[in-house]
């Protein structure tokens, strides 16, 4: 076997760990109808040189492609030279072309604009590159593999993307001490000596390209059986998978995980790794798992009268016991020396304690995106689909991505493109015209180039910290919930800023900035008030946010008000007939700023209430959520797919 690769290389075979993701690399090569794969995981986990590795053992080149690729450099262009000198229209190779027979590397593809990863991968797909561009008409047939990378800390993938990659795996690189000390020894000794290494490897390599091989062959003469679709059909539509690419893949890598493994036909154990491979990236995210509803009402019904807790001007909302149990005193009605306690003093330690405690952060998990549940059309041409924070720039700032035709008298003119336009034309034009010039551009030729930016945009988080969600246990939640969705999602966009409102305050604690850090040591140290003003709040964020919008014209911005709807002071604290969660509904109902998107999470948990919460929602048109509905399932997907994979079998 030939090999037509470089000769300094990091072997497969060294490769400590990643046994998954190698695997899916192996079947990849071994099945040409398996086309892409993705690999994901955070930075330095060695997803780069695990792709990079496949050289030796696949016999092809790896083609990498560089984030800052043009369209032309990507699919190909016009000859310039041959244009000029002939007035032929030829297309000059990409590297999609180059790629054809090899291995295409899209390094960090997630940092890639939309529109040239959508192209690549109905490229590669399609096994055919279509160029209508510039005064060409071509197309070619491409035969690669694609292989990415994406960092979980980095951009939005989007699921459109995912669904076109038959198979994703998540690096499964070693945590332990003893293999990173593997790991790093490795390294050391190929950095020391590569060639040593590589022959140290050369024979392992060359025995997992023997086992490629013989399951190239296997998979070539092997139809999947009807038992085995039935069985993958029934799997994915238990895991309401949209469309087929998902059942079309899984039979492929099924097959070809047998194969490798020297059988010509599937078994359980290959249908379940590869329902793993090919499955869990497209299904849709389930909301978190609630406890069942009749169960929490029940429940709350037993620890106490729903329908006598009553607001009152006491300092925080009060339990009141049934009469059957308010003449006995409880263990709480009762000091460590043994004396009685008044109802009055115990309400009032009991407010002291509230005052003074400190709530832990709840743990963190992962959550749903709630960008994705705000409405982004009619945001201007900033809102495209899988591009979220780009937009096409008025004037002559930002990246030029494209070029187009223009009659404008004085274009922030695409010079190579313009070029190109014209090329054809210049044999002609040079026998036509007496003219000098090297090349002759005529007002037909000139083009525009497309410029794109990034918007910006900020998120406030606006807590509602009154003395409620400490009596019923919810801050912990609450502050769990909040740090997950900067980790999860906001801690790489733009600004966040984040305020709290109580009895006591309306606190702007960070004022939208990029330090989301310091969030973090603000969640520790809340203060907490009795009641919650939740009228002012709003007042307060509708003046903030109104001068903030004037400033950033283009900017996009969320507020993401965490609250139980629960409004208990109205704006004049000394009015003692207004109806507070009326008279904040009614001042929701006005507010009006058309580029400010609000969420609201309900931090309200038991389901015997009627949702405050929801109506304010409603008011601000903005969307809703509860504390579970911002959980994603944390069981292991794996096991799910193997428990429903052993239930049809």
């Amino acid at each position: 076997m030939s090999w037509d690769v470089s000769q300094t290389y990091y072997p497969f075979s060294a490769i400590y760990g990643m046994e998954e993701t190698k695997k899916a690399l192996m079947c990849a090569i071994a099945n040409r109808r398996i086309k892409s794969v993705l690999i994901k995981g955070p930075s330095g986990t060695g997803k780069t040189l695990v792709a990079r590795s496949l050289g030796y053992i696949s016999g092809k080149s790896i083609v990498n492609v560089p984030l800052n690729v043009t369209d032309e450099q990507l699919f190909g262009c016009l000859d310039f030279e041959t244009a000029i000198k002939e007035g032929k229209v030829i297309l000059q190779d990409g590297l999609l072309k180059r790629a054809d027979g090899n291995i295409l590397y899209m390094d960090d593809i997630n940092l890639f604009e939309h529109r040239m990863v959508t192209g690549v991968i109905d490229a590669v797909l399609s096994g055919k590159v279509l160029i209508e561009r510039e005064n060409v008409s071509e197309s070619y047939d491409v035969d690669t593999i694609l292989v990415a990378s994406v960092n979980n800390n980095d951009s939005y993938l989007s699921p459109s993307i995912l669904d076109h990659f038959d198979m994703c795996v998540n690096v499964d690189y070693p945590e332990d001490a003893d293999g990173r000390i593997e790991i790093l020894m490795r390294s050391l000794e190929f950095d020391t000596d590569p060639d040593a290494f590589i022959a140290k490897y050369r024979e392992q390599d060359e025995e997992v390209a023997r086992k490629i091989a013989e399951a190239s062959e296997i998979v070539t003469n092997s139809e999947p059986t009807k038992d085995l679709l039935e069985t993958i059909a029934t799997v994915c539509k238990k895991m309401a998978i949209d469309g087929h690419r998902g059942d079309l893949s899984t039979a492929y890598v099924a097959l070809t995980l047998a194969a490798l493994d020297g059988r010509s036909e599937p078994v359980e154990a290959d249908v379940v790794e590869a329902a793993s491979l090919c499955i869990n990236h497209r299904r849709k995210i389930p909301k978190g798992r609630r406890v069942d509803r009749q169960k929490k009402i029940a429940r709350s019904v037993v620890g106490f009268n729903t329908e006598s807790r009553a607001m009152t001007k006491l300092p925080h909302d009060t339990v009141k016991m049934d009469e059957a149990s308010a003449d006995t005193p409880s263990a709480a009605d009762i000091d460590t020396s043994g004396n009685h306690v008044s109802k009055d003093e115990e309400q009032e330690r009991k407010h002291k304690e509230a005052e003074d405690v400190i709530t832990k952060i709840g743990e963190t998990f992962k959550t749903i995106d709630l960008f994705e549940g705000v409405d982004t059309r009619n945001r201007g041409k900033g809102a495209a689909n899988g591009k979220r924070f780009q937009q096409m720039s008025a004037d002559r700032t930002g990246r030029a991505v494209g070029s187009k035709m223009t009659d404008s008298k004085n274009p922030d003119m695409a010079f190579d493109a313009t070029v190109r336009a014209s090329a054809p034309f210049q044999k002609i034009r040079h026998e036509n015209t007496d003219s000098d010039m090297a090349v002759i551009i005529e007002k037909q030729d000139i083009r525009e180039k497309i410029r794109e930016t990034k918007k910006s945009s900020t998120f406030l988080f606006a807590v509602d910290t009154s003395g409620s969600l400490i009596i019923r246990n919810r801050m912990v939640a609450v502050k769990g919930a909040i740090l997950s969705l900067l980790k999860e999602h906001y801690i790489k966009r733009d600004r966040v800023g984040f305020m709290t409102f109580n009895e006591k305050a309306i606190n702007m604690l960070l004022p939208p900035s990029r330090e989301v850090e310091v969030i973090y040591k603000l969640l520790d140290d809340l203060a907490i008030g009795r009641r919650t003003p939740l009228s002012a709040a709003l007042v307060y964020l509708n003046e903030y946010m109104s001068m903030y919008v004037k400033k950033r014209p283009g900017e996009d911005c969320y507020v993401i008000l965490v609250t139980d709807g629960e409004a208990n002071v109205p704006l004049d604290p000394t009015d003692t007939e207004t109806d507070a969660i009326q008279e904040a509904l009614e001042i929701a109902r006005k507010i009006n700023l058309p580029t400010v998107k609000w969420i609201v999470i309900d931090s309200e948990k038991r389901y015997d209430k009627e949702r405050h919460a929801k109506e304010f929602a409603e008011a601000l048109h903005g969307t809703y959520y509860t504390l579970d509905d911002l959980r994603v399932e944390t069981y292991e997907e794996i096991n799910l797919v193997h428990t429903a994979t052993v239930k049809i079998l």
